[in-house]
């Protein structure tokens, strides 16, 4: 029998006005390994921080387990786990045994999962571990995973983490939870076929909707024919024999009435199927002031380029053709966006088109103040007709509704997909950009994945998330050793 670990029993969790959980019972068991994944701000650190215990919720928590627990933003502690910390796993992370203070991003968020993994427990709870981390470090903490036996809860935005290590996934949106057997990929088979199964329902309730709704229609002008013929016979003088002929036609007029309110009854009772959302297909103009024929847009000649006391490339050479989407892959700290930045200030060594227009994507690189609206605030910055802005929108999440809420009242995530809107409302025939799936939620990954789809310009981007690279990388090139050559995909 399966061995109890967390079990959560009307768990009512509020910030304020706003209900972020509403889960009736949830339970983990010994062994789970469970992904839990859901859009930005629908409350999935808040479970967490429920199962460790630093929020105390209505409702009962109940624990048979002792769980670390990494939080997704936390100080570096140096000194935390110091005498238990394992020295050879600070090692397979490559973390550099200088100053805490001089650790880049990536490099003090392994320190922080060696110093947790240091220590046992039968429970472990991981917030975002794979943020900031290179590939090589993601397969390293994957490896380290898999010989964890015990209860693994963990939040994350990564297809590749999720699937390698989840045999369960809870799905967290509007306040409630929802468990899926199986890593991601096998949720998103799930999640289809709900999709194709409520399609099929919605048009069961439509077509019944129309034939009750047709029926009754008809039954009512039936009735009220038969009415005005039975008022008329009562009008005239009606003999003896004919009397029974006219209260049959009453009788007849009543039964199609109370017909008439039987499927009236059966209408209202009727199961309300919610339809799925529909996103507006995208089709990007290409406007005449970013038109572009050359055939390389953008090229490198004998580029030496320095960071710092440190080269990053060395008398490198290459071409990026006119259209492709080229991602740019490699270790953390190795110049990745060092390289973007040079590429787009147009600097020694780079070669651009004169008719290059790039849009540049930086996470959260501008702050957004005031009441404009979303929309006008978008309208502002493109050269595009509304309705395609409203479909960038669209496929981003945004609701009809919510396109005419003001800058200064959206939440950080809403600000994240609006950045997004922005880079492809900006007339433009080169896109960049920097590790684009950072902090944003699957559903705005996979939105992102469409529209760079649908964009017909040149896309350089830089990206730790190989499933990202998978769907939207025409070439590939790997930056290591100094140099920048292309790679298959497979190599990643």
């Amino acid at each position: 029998m399966e061995k109890l670990t967390v079990k959560l029993t009307n768990i009512q969790q509020n910030f304020g006005a706003k209900e972020i959980l509403n889960i009736e019972e949830l339970s983990v068991y010994e062994n789970d390994r469970i992904g839990i994944i859901g859009g930005n701000g629908q409350g999935k650190s808040t479970l967490l921080k429920i199962i460790h215990g630093d929020l105390i919720p209505e409702g009962e928590v109940q624990r048979e387990t002792e769980f670390n627990y990494y939080p997704q933003i936390a100080e570096l502690d140096e000194l935390f786990n110091i005498d238990s910390l394992d020295w050879e796993l600070v090692s397979q992370f490559a973390i550099p045994k200088n100053n805490v203070q001089t650790l880049s991003g990536g490099e003090e968020s392994k320190f922080r999962l060696a110093q947790l993994l240091s220590v046992y427990q039968m429970g472990l709870l991981l917030d975002e571990p794979t943020t900031h981390l290179d590939q090589e470090s993601i397969k390293k903490l994957v490896e380290e995973l898999r010989y964890y036996y015990g209860t693994l809860l963990f939040v994350s935005h990564d297809r590749y983490f999720l699937n390698q290590l989840a045999n369960k996934i809870w799905e967290v949106q509007d306040g409630k939870v929802v468990e899926y057997e199986g890593n991601y990929d096998s949720y998103k088979q799930q999640k289809e076929l709900e999709y194709i199964e409520n399609e099929r329902a919605t048009e069961n309730y439509l077509q019944e909707k129309k034939r009750l709704e047709t029926a009754i229609t008809k039954k009512k002008e039936q009735a009220e024919k038969a009415s005005k013929v039975s008022n008329k016979k009562k009008q005239q003088n009606i003999r003896p024999d004919r009397l029974a002929s006219s209260k049959q036609k009453d009788t007849v007029q009543k039964n199609m009435q109370k017909t008439a309110k039987s499927m009236e009854a059966r209408l209202s009772k009727l199961q309300e199927v919610t339809p799925n959302e529909k996103q507006q297909e995208i089709a990007f103009p290409s406007p005449k002031s970013v038109e572009i024929h050359n055939k390389f847009p953008i090229r490198g000649e004998n580029l030496h380029l320095v960071a710092g006391n440190k080269i990053l490339l060395d008398k490198v050479d290459f071409q990026f053709s006119l259209g492709k989407k080229i991602a740019i892959v490699g270790e953390n700290g190795i110049g990745k966006s060092t390289l973007l930045d040079y590429i787009v200030n147009n600097n020694e060594g780079i070669i651009l088109s004169p008719k290059v227009v790039f849009s540049v994507y930086r996470q959260m690189d501008y702050k957004l103040f005031g009441d404009e609206t979303i929309l006008s605030f978008l309208m502002k910055h493109t050269e595009y007709p509304e309705s395609l802005v409203r479909s960038i929108l669209n496929n981003l999440n945004f609701a009809q509704f919510e396109v005419s809420k003001p800058l200064s009242g959206l939440s950080g995530g809403e600000a994240t997909r609006l950045s997004i809107a922005l880079l492809f409302a900006r007339p433009s025939n080169v896109l960049v950009l920097d590790e684009p799936t950072n902090f944003i939620d699957l559903k705005t990954t996979e939105a992102l994945e469409k529209l760079i789809a649908g964009y017909e310009g040149t896309v350089l981007l830089t990206s730790h998330d190989p499933y990202f690279v998978e769907k939207v990388a025409d070439e590939v090139y790997e930056f290591k050793e100094q140099q920048l050559r292309m790679i298959s995909k497979e190599e990643i």
